[in-house]
């Protein structure tokens, strides 16, 4: 531990010395663009979030991330996820200060956010974002129970860029809080005893919240090209507690060195993460566990090539020190091709590489809110994945994407439900209850994904993002990759009917996918005869349709309306926990 602090110090201090040089210039040599927090943008279209999020204004979206979907890789288009561009209508155009948004939907839904940012300065830029959003709405369940499925989203943001020399120093400050049911029973009615007041067999009808706290801060030169000398840094630490009393410490420190060789391009990515996580072994135990990780990474390589033509050669090494675990280390290519026959119009690409997954509680508890929040999921390793594909222009106004790839994971986290019989006098027979949160198994798998993306903007009328993806699954011991689907798809449209009125729909599809529970049928209070069976449920096709419309009336002062799920489907994002079905929201807008 001592020799991982030291090394921690060490870095710390090499950003800290760069970052003191670079101040002894603070004049802007060149125009970097800023992107202010309230600049209206098109939803993230391929992000699919557990929690209801806000863009513009509400719509949930389904979320089956698993943390399998490999990071886009670098190149004219690369777009995972897709993210339709911003159209400027003049590089001098004064957006004000900020915007202030209120709305009310069906099911007292209230909904408030403040944008504000103020660029007077010729090198800084500051900015602060707020948003309220909650819900308390019934849903009724697959086995016809009607529950209380409320939710709440506060978020609050600041951050400031300051720009010196070629380079950006950015911090950012960001809390946010979520609070929700375990609302979710799978298939038949609850039974009786989860109905009962306190009842305290599982977590059915138990709130739950988040809170989540940090910083960023870091420093990098978004006008480098490939050949420039350059040095930035990334930190970040967040602190994590839940109702259910587990908290967590994270902190991660990476350091980027970019210098040119004699022949080629020297390329060094290296940092420290750790993850400290405090919780009860039960909700009854009043006796804390920690767990804890460290996980250093170097990543050097080599680049040798052009803009047109390029080859990066490399190696990724972690060391990995997890508490009551043995000491790792594990490596993994680093290559990749870059090939634009015809520059700015077309550009492909190969490569193979690996990486190290850090499953720390709050990544997991984000990714499924309704897991067990008695969770430890162990890390994953992607040992291999060879990808490939090309990307470029149709037309001056269309971009394409068109990859491959398959990725050999080992340890990857798959979420079930388990099942057990429930002994107690008051009930005879002993019913079968199911738990409601999700318990976590593993397996080696080995995914092949094939991805199309198509942007396309027609003046300052309309606007298309589109994605399609399709998987395929290979794994060693599971009959099925739970709650995976095997493909998914979503589309964005944008119109702007006049200058006043303004129209959008968002279209999320995601194929059928097994979910899967497992029965304990025997008594539990002989662990002899628990022979689990394993029962695989199909979940249906989610569709979600989502349409906006924005009306300007004055300069300052404009209205909106949604539809969300407009499909009238309550799809179940989790196994047992359907969305929201149809519902509506409206508000207006203030611009200062």
């Amino acid at each position: 531990m001592f020799k991982t602090a030291r090394y921690i110090l060490t870095l710390f201090f090499v950003g800290t010395v760069i970052f003191a040089q670079a101040q002894t210039d603070t004049t802007l040599t060149q125009e970097v663009e800023v992107t202010k927090a309230y600049k209206p943008t098109l939803s993230d279209a391929n992000k699919l979030n557990s929690m209801p999020t806000i863009d513009e204004t509400e719509h949930q979206k389904p979320t089956f991330k698993y943390n399998i979907n490999s990071k886009p890789v670098f190149s004219t288009f690369s777009v995972n996820p897709l993210k339709a561009a911003i159209v400027e209508t003049s590089q001098d155009q004064d957006n004000g200060y900020g915007l202030v948004r209120a709305g009310l939907g069906t099911t007292f839904r209230p909904y408030g956010e403040v944008f504000f940012n103020n660029q007077n300065s010729k090198n800084s830029l500051f900015g602060i974002h707020a948003m309220h959003l909650s819900s308390f709405d019934d849903i009724e369940l697959e086995g016809g129970n009607k529950v209380d499925a409320p939710f709440m989203k506060n978020e609050v943001d600041l951050f400031v860029k300051h720009l010196f020399r070629d380079n950006v120093l950015s911090v950012n400050l960001d809390f946010k809080h979520d609070a929700f049911n375990y609302y979710g029973y799978p298939l038949t009615a609850v039974p009786d005893p989860l109905l009962e007041d306190d009842q305290n067999i599982n977590y059915f009808d138990t709130k739950q919240s988040f809170a989540k706290g940090g910083i960023n801060i870091g420093l990098k030169n978004p006008t480098a090209e490939y050949d420039d000398p350059t040095v930035g840094f990334d930190f970040t630490y967040h602190y994590f507690g839940t109702k259910t009393d587990q908290r967590e410490h994270y902190a991660n420190f990476v350091l980027n060195v970019q210098q040119p060789m004699v022949t080629g391009v020297g390329l060094l990515e290296g940092g420290v993460l750790y993850a400290k996580t405090s919780y009860n072994r039960l909700p009854t135990d009043s006796i804390n566990i920690d767990g804890s990780q460290i996980i250093l990474h170097a990543k050097p390589a080599w680049f040798i090539g052009n803009e047109t033509a390029n080859i990066t050669l490399g190696v990724n090494t972690w060391f990995i020190m997890v508490s009551d675990e043995d000491t790792e280390a594990k490596i993994s290519p680093n290559v990749r091709a870059n090939w634009a026959p015809v520059p700015e119009l077309i550009n492909l690409y190969a490569g193979i590489d690996g990486d190290h997954i850090s499953n720390y509680y709050s990544k997991i508890a984000y990714e499924n809110p309704f897991v067990d929040p008695v969770h430890d999921v162990m890390n994953s390793f992607q040992k291999f994945r060879f990808y490939g594909g090309f990307d470029g222009k149709l037309s001056k106004k269309t971009n394409f994407k068109i990859s491959a790839e398959y990725a050999m994971i080992d340890n990857q986290p798959f979420y079930y439900l388990s099942e057990a019989l429930y002994f107690d006098p008051a009930y005879n027979p002993a019913p079968s209850i199911v738990d409601n949160t999700f318990k976590v198994l593993y397996d080696n798998i080995d995914r092949l994904k094939l991805n199309v993306e198509v942007f396309h903007a027609s003046s300052d009328k309309v606007d298309l993002t589109a994605s399609v993806n399709y998987y395929n699954y290979k794994l060693d011991e599971q009959e099925e990759a739970w709650n995976l689907p095997k493909w998914d798809a979503n589309l964005n449209i944008g119109y702007k009917v006049s200058e006043q009125l303004s129209l959008s729909a968002d279209i999320f599809l995601m194929g059928e996918r097994k979910a899967l529970i497992i029965e304990y049928p025997g008594d539990p209070r002989q662990f002899s005869a628990l022979v689990p069976i394993y029962k695989s449920n199909n979940l249906d096709t989610a569709f979600d349709l989502n349409v906006k419309g924005n009306y300007q009336i004055t300069n300052q002062f404009s209205v909106f309306a949604q539809l969300n799920n407009f499909g009238f489907q309550k799809y179940q994002r989790w196994f047992g926990y359907p969305v929201q079905s149809f519902n509506m929201m409206a508000g207006i807008s203030y611009s200062f």
